[in-house]
């Protein structure tokens, strides 16, 4: 039975220079496996002690806790059916046991009650007994009889999920109940979450004697129905109560809790907007980038700049938020408010957008700014809703301001950090996915085609048509993801009837919510079964049978090429893609950018077949292990835009080429799907997705173009 020793304490013997009396020990027991002995001596004494069990190697008490400056009390895990020992310094071992009443022990506890406190932090910690029924029933007898009745008001005042409460009480503790020993918070606003089945318990406490808590009291109300009374509960009651749980919004019997309650009480959005007052604002969205900060988009009117500041504050407290940390937006309502102000016109720029990175604990479903003046008067704004959907709320963020307002530092600063929190917490999101299977899917396919689906439907008849005239299309799987996912009644009932009508199969995989271009490319991929992928875009549409063999035989040619892409033209003949390359930009980001973009058809130098930067992922065909060694597309570009050269830049690090063969040429109606989401047309994901892109691969593009001729560059962005 020496396995209940804990191993870690087991040491060499160390002499010490002053030994144990013979009777300066006495060993007591809580529950079966907790030894605590009383050993009495001086503290350098003390520290040399000493035990073992059924003579196995020597080992220290887990802990010490001095009792006085001459006794200590030293626990550690034994089993009763072993005999031990123990000495003190160069002592010889001597016998422990048998193990005393617990009341004797409580008679020396008497003067220092706070060690019940102590006990019980190192029943929790290296003891590991915090719910050992047999131990915490020998605690409890041992707290008992030192034990006080709480005062009156100690008692519960709102209940919380899981069976927890906010009690009244003066400090924290340890609570401890016949079934569990757990750790009381120190109160804050003289509340404190404590866990379920306080009624009736011990609160153990680390500055005073233990109290007797109150059994048999009301249920009290619960934190949402202390939100919806509104004015029938003791005044402050609500406010006492988000202090309290400050530091525990994270935790799972929280969490729900306060939402919910703050949804409850949320006042109506107000703003400051008359323009006879000398100053005026609204704050339009504060929303949580459900990382800890906030997002705030709004406006100011101040031609006599008397604001000193903005304190942004929610239910946990507040956080001030620097004027210099603001960032100015154009606002065209706004100053066509206050042309004819009586304080003077306002700002050209009068809106604002600002990240406040650590806001504090949340959720917070509800903000408020307060708008500090030099004369010591506030006004306060409130915002509207401050809890969305992340993808939902992602949108709102790149759409809040004009993309001509946003220069590379609101990007970085301002835009940016809470779209990338909302987009990883969106992304992580369940996607669910159902397969319907039309048609007998091919045995051994030749090539898998993945074609993503989103919004834009129109061009299926076409794409459809044009594959059931090819055979080696014939000899392919083609899958497609709807990642649009209220369009599927519409889609399935689109492709049985042209599929059923040309004999084509198809797999639709069908999304469950909305989860972007690369993850509809992933799933797709991860279904199909054939060596070579070929990602295609859904306006994208051959020409004439016969496109894909000069696209396989380019793969085959050389085992190093990882992807191949063709030509594209636009609806004119004109040509849309001959390669992808990056060209530096306005704000010298690094752009995608199409050779030979614009250019006729049937020009001499993008008929021929190359090696090229990159291609478009309108159009890519690979290898199926080239693919699974860079793991797909990235999906932390925001709804589809990037992830085509990045894939390629990876394909590259990894050791493939990638090449452009014009002998394939297809049509391509560009962005027809993407122009149509709401989270891209009109925001700027475009500019976040390029500048991800920039800072991720800079060096390595800079390197790369300088082995690139410049031939065929127009500088049309991809």
């Amino acid at each position: 039975m020496t396995d209940l020793i804990d191993p870690g304490t087991v040491i060499a013997a160390e002499p010490t220079p002053q030994a144990l009396g013979a009777r300066t020990a006495s060993l007591f027991r809580l529950g079966r496996d907790v030894a605590l002995v009383l050993a009495e001596g001086s503290a350098e004494a003390l520290r040399g002690v000493e035990f073992r069990a059924e003579g196995k190697a020597p080992f220290r008490a887990a802990s010490q806790l001095p009792l006085s400056d001459r006794a200590a009390l030293l626990l550690f895990r034994a089993s009763p059916d072993n005999l031990l020992e123990i000495r003190g310094g160069s002592d010889a071992w001597r016998a422990l046991g048998p193990a005393g009443e617990t009341a004797a022990l409580a008679e020396r506890l008497a003067g220092a009650p706070r060690l019940l406190a102590l006990i019980a932090s190192k029943a929790a910690g290296p003891l590991r007994v915090a719910s050992d029924v047999e131990f915490l029933r020998d605690f409890m007898a041992l707290a008992r009889p030192l034990a006080h009745a709480a005062p009156e008001g100690m008692r519960p005042m709102v209940g919380l999920a899981q069976g927890r409460t906010l009690w009244r009480l003066d400090q924290g503790g340890w609570l401890l109940t016949p079934q569990l020993l757990a750790r009381v918070p120190e109160p804050e606003s003289g509340l404190a979450p404590v866990p379920p089945g306080a009624g009736g318990a011990l609160l153990l406490r680390a500055e005073a004697a233990p109290l007797l808590l109150p059994a048999g009291m009301p249920a009290p109300p619960t934190l949402v129905e202390l939100a919806r009374q509104g004015g029938s509960v003791p005044p402050g009651l609500l406010r006492q109560a988000f202090t309290a749980l400050r530091r525990h919004t994270q935790e799972p019997w929280c969490l729900d809790a306060i939402r919910d309650a703050q949804v409850m009480a949320m006042a109506p959005p107000r703003a400051a907007a008359e323009p006879a007052n000398a100053v005026a604002g609204a704050v339009d969205r504060a929303i949580s980038d459900q990382g800890g900060g906030v997002f705030l988009v709004g406006w100011l009117h101040d031609p006599l700049k008397l604001i000193r500041g903005l304190t942004l504050r929610g239910p946990f407290g507040a956080v001030p938020v620097p004027m210099s940390s603001l960032f100015p937006a154009s606002r065209p309502d706004v100053v066509k408010r206050f042309e004819q102000a009586p304080f003077g016109n306002p700002d050209p720029r009068p809106g604002f957008a600002v990240h406040v990175p650590d806001a504090g604990p949340g959720p917070v479903a509800q903000w408020r700014v307060e708008v500090a003046l030099g004369s010591g008067d506030a006004i306060e704004l409130i915002a509207g809703p401050a809890l969305l959907p992340a993808a939902q709320a992602r949108e709102a963020v790149l759409r809040s301001v004009n993309p001509l307002d946003v220069g590379p530092e609101m990007l970085d600063l301002c835009l940016a950090p809470p779209a990338a929190r909302l987009h990883r917490v969106a992304s992580a999101e369940p996607v669910g996915l159902e397969v319907v299977q039309i048609g007998d899917r091919p045995k051994a396919p030749l090539v898998s085609v993945v074609i993503p689906l989103y919004r834009n439907l129109r061009f299926v008849r076409h794409q459809v048509a044009a594959f059931a005239r090819d055979p080696m299309l014939r000899d392919s799987e083609i899958i497609m993801v709807l990642d649009s996912p209220e369009q599927r009644g519409e889609a399935e009932h689109l492709l049985r009837g042209i599929c059923g009508l040309v004999d084509l199969p198809v797999t639709l995989a069908l999304h469950g919510r909305n989860a972007g271009y690369a993850t509809a490319c992933n799933t797709g991929a991860s279904l199909g079964t054939a060596p070579v992928l070929l990602q295609l875009n859904s306006d994208v549409i051959p020409d004439v049978p016969g496109w894909l063999k000069p696209l396989l035989e380019r793969l085959d040619s050389d085992p190093n090429i990882g992807c191949v892409g063709p030509k594209l033209m636009f609806d004119d003949g004109s040509l849309q893609h001959a390669g992808l390359y990056f060209a530096r930009g306005p704000l010298n980001d690094w752009y995608n950018c199409h050779y030979f973009k614009g250019f006729p058809r049937h020009y001499p130098e993008a008929n021929r077949p190359r090696p090229t930067p990159g291609v478009t992922g309108a159009a890519m065909l690979m290898r199926r292990a080239a693919w699974d060694a860079v793991g797909g597309f990235h999906a932390d570009y925001i709804v589809g835009d990037y992830e085509d050269s990045d894939l390629c830049l990876r394909l590259r690090q990894a050791g493939f080429g990638i090449f452009y063969e014009p002998a394939a040429e297809l049509f391509h109606f560009e962005r027809q799907s993407i122009a149509q989401h709401g989270g891209y047309a009109g925001t700027v994901a475009a500019a976040y997705n390029r500048r991800l892109h920039h800072r991720r691969w800079a060096p390595v593009i800079e390197s790369l173009m300088e082995a690139f001729p410049r031939l065929g560059e127009t500088h049309a962005a991809a």
